[in-house]
């Protein structure tokens, strides 16, 4: 039900804009046509403005037309008679002595999606494809889209498809991307524009005589062309060369960079060179004025292309951060690193790993760590400089950071066993600083797998259990407070992931485990947390069974 507020403001906006005086006032009037506007997107129906704001499209102000517009739009599925009266006016428009008002009457008739206006749009489609403007040339060209979406027999079988062709040597190079934007939404069920030989040679031809985010669209465009010839390959790398080496503006680059690799994709040895001269021009970008989107976006097309990271290796460097860089940079600059590390510069990219971890917040220095942890695992040769890595991050003492690697150290297979031997000790020295729960659960999975090498590991679970407070009275959950229930939630999971460990540890150290394992058994047994009593269950008889194997001997 509307608001009766939203009614009665309508009805006020109504008086004044059927006061002729008051339409003298242009301001005024822009004001309270935008107010109805607003009031429609609320989802109040101003069905009955509609006679008054059919009648403001005859005004002369393109802002008053453009809102009216939008308006009736919004409505003219449910009131053709309407449609019928702005279609009168808005051909009208189309005839105006000012292009832009022009142009906006043809935006506006083609947004109407009326059947009945199908024929006189067509006829003012055709004659904004050859209007003096530019501006209506264009707005003519992105209309035939909407034409054809309605009328599709009236496009093909009209000559409108073939016009757009033949304005792609239009003067205006704006007027080139509508019409070319146009032919692909027109033949997008054919895949699109197909760009022929003679179009593609004058396109690359007519490169320079266009604007700069012209020359982006053009590019695209052109890698659905496939030149005949490598002879013809070579003109239009020639003819191309300056798009790829003048740095003045990165996107017409990255662009040329693409079309040179599609253009030589047989030529292994030509598109070498592309990608080395591509580089060449791309690093000119960092040197300039400090420019974090610029960075980000160069960071983003050399991952996600097929950019050969030998290319790059050496300028590793280029992507070290600064010490104003944002979180965000700094994730991406991470990113990138971990592509281009290798045993020559290891070194150097850990350290200043090392440094940035220091800046980083908890979930970014997990990312990181998990980054360098999965391109570790595909170069083995780093393995030994990673290993050190993790030792020096845990000699840091910080809560953060040993919370987040031991959490990595859980999904790490090292090739070499001995690599253990490095980090235990450090662990050990700081396991006290992991405090969250997912942290403490990850350094009882570790000690479960490699507990041989981490001579402190009884006194660590010991310490943990000791920690959980375990009693039978608080075994059960309690529902007094969301918090306490979390709270309890948290350690039912670290006694499932404690059982896990002890039994396993049971296994090597025998002597010093037993007596902790015993008490642990006896309250997860009696747990009110089912999953708990079932996991302490079924590890008891998992121990017994693997003991009756090793000793002969049951356990009682």
């Amino acid at each position: 039900m509307y608001k009766m507020a939203d009614i009665t403001e309508l009805n006020k906006l109504l008086h004044n804009l059927n006061d002729n005086d008051f339409l003298k006032d242009i301001r005024a009037v822009r004001i309270s046509v935008y107010k109805i506007l607003s009031l429609a997107n609320d989802g109040c129906d101003v069905t009955a403005a509609l006679p008054t704001v059919v009648k403001l499209l005859a005004l002369g102000d393109s802002f008053v037309k453009r809102v009216a517009g939008e308006i009736i739009t919004l409505f003219a599925e449910k009131n053709p008679e309407m449609v019928m009266l702005a279609t009168n006016t808005l051909l009208q428009d189309s005839k105006d002595i000012n292009p832009v008002i022009r142009s906006l009457g043809l935006r506006i008739l083609s947004s109407l999606h009326s059947e009945s206006s199908i024929e006189m749009l067509t006829n003012a489609v055709m004659q904004g494809l050859e209007d003096g403007s530019p501006h209506v040339r264009r707005q003519a060209a992105l209309t035939s889209v909407f034409l054809y979406q309605m009328a599709p027999n009236v496009v093909m079988e009209g000559g409108i498809w073939d016009s757009l062709y033949g304005h792609l040597s239009d003067s205006d190079s704006p007027t080139v991307a509508c019409c070319l934007c146009a032919l692909e939404e027109i033949f997008a069920s054919e895949k699109g524009i197909v760009v022929s030989n003679k179009l593609g040679h004058y396109l690359i031809g007519k490169m320079y005589s266009f604007s700069p985010c012209v020359q982006r669209y053009v590019l695209q465009f052109l890698l659905k062309y496939s030149p005949k010839s490598k002879v013809q390959v070579f003109e239009h790398l020639n003819d191309l060369d300056n798009s790829l080496t003048n740095g003045t503006c990165l996107p017409i680059n990255l662009c040329t960079l693409e079309l040179f690799c599609h253009f030589t994709s047989s030529l292994p040895k030509v598109k070498l060179k592309a990608y080395l001269s591509g580089w060449k021009t791309i690093k000119l970008h960092f040197t300039r004025e400090r420019n974090e989107e610029m960075v980000t976006a160069i960071i983003d097309y050399l991952c996600q292309t097929n950019f050969p990271i030998d290319v790059i290796t050496k300028d590793f460097n280029k992507f070290f951060c600064r010490d104003d860089d944002a979180q965000y940079l700094m994730e991406q600059k991470i990113r990138i690193l971990c592509r281009l590390i290798s045993a020559e510069n290891s070194e150097h990219i850990l350290e200043e790993f090392f440094i940035i971890a220091k800046r980083l917040e908890k979930e970014a220095l997990k990312k990181m760590i998990l980054r360098l942890t999965e391109t570790v695992s595909l170069k083995p040769e780093l393995e030994r400089h990673y290993v050190l890595f993790l030792k020096r991050l845990m000699q840091l003492g910080t809560s953060g950071v040993i919370d987040c690697l031991v959490q990595v150290l859980v999904k790490v297979k090292f090739c070499s066993q001995e690599n253990w031997l490095i980090v235990a000790p450090s662990l050990q020295d700081h396991y006290q600083e992991i405090h969250s729960t997912l942290g403490k659960i990850a350094l009882l999975e570790v000690i479960r797998s490699q507990g041989e090498h981490l001579p402190d590991a009884p006194c660590i679970l010991e310490q943990i259990m000791d920690e959980l407070d375990l009693d039978t009275k608080d075994s059960h959950f309690s529902h007094s407070l969301d918090q306490d229930l979390v709270k309890q939630q948290h350690k039912q999971l670290i006694k499932v992931s404690l059982l896990g460990a002890m039994v396993k540890m049971c296994l090597h150290n025998a002597s010093k485990i037993q007596p902790l394992l015993s008490r642990l058994m006896d309250i997860c047994m009696c747990d009110k947390d089912r999953n708990v009593q079932d996991r302490a269950l079924f590890l008891y008889g998992s121990l017994c069974s693997q003991v009756m194997t090793l000793t002969g001997t049951q356990i009682t």
